[in-house]
């Protein structure tokens, strides 16, 4: 039997799969084209950290201004059996409302799960932990950036002008987050801050430590 894939690979395994099925053509499939799924791997190790079909959104301060550098999404829990992602065609790919009222169903959060989302690590943090790895993950991101020929000058400008900024936010709301590393547990690698405003946690990511791939 073919092994559980998350919804996130869906699309690009049936594309590397079968390139010559046709797509839905009604909401994120226009025109009967396959669909363009963006994947975000840490520029460090290469683990998968975040898909598009999430929903990324700029993340914003109290007064609703935008912190540079920075994007967030919303994770929700679902049936580890259905799966139940919402990419913009309500449950076309399973899953769904009824399942969480299955008694024998394992409720799971859709981002950190190792099967349905990422297999984020949850890992303690104090905040001079944090302090620190800010500072040498962005020292290290800043160095990664010049050294890449595919990244442009103004692109490396804007992260060296952002990091402080996003580091003062990130370390203003420490007693409100907490925190996951990818797959590796590397600890130079990228990490998730996740904090709520409601029953799910919302997860915050670097954006410039993140490399998107195209499927």
């Amino acid at each position: 039997a073919a092994s559980l894939r998350p919804p996130h690979q869906l699309i690009c395994f049936l594309k590397r799969q079968a390139p010559q099925l046709s797509f839905p053509t009604h909401s994120f499939v226009p025109n009967n084209t396959p669909p363009t799924m963006i994947i975000y791997k840490c520029r460090f190790t290469g683990d998968e950290m975040m898909s598009d079909a999430f929903k990324p959104r700029p993340v914003k301060d109290e007064s609703g201004e935008e912190i540079p550098g920075l994007f967030e999404v919303e994770s929700q829990k679902v049936n580890k059996d259905g799966g139940a992602v919402d990419i913009g065609c309500g449950n076309e790919f399973g899953g769904g409302g009824d399942d969480m009222d299955d008694p024998g169903a394992e409720i799971v959060n859709n981002v950190i799960d190792e099967t349905i989302g990422f297999g984020f690590q949850e890992v303690p943090m104090g905040k001079k932990d944090m302090k620190d790895f800010l500072a040498g993950f962005c020292k290290n991101l800043r160095t990664k950036l010049k050294d890449d020929e595919s990244v442009p000058g103004p692109e490396v400008k804007a992260f060296t002008q952002a990091a402080p900024t996003f580091c003062k936010w990130l370390l203003g709301k420490y007693d409100d987050l907490q925190f996951f590393t990818s797959p590796s547990m590397d600890p130079d690698g990228s990490m998730a801050f996740a904090y709520y405003t409601g029953i799910d946690p919302i997860f915050v990511f670097i954006k410039a430590g993140l490399l998107e791939e195209k499927c």
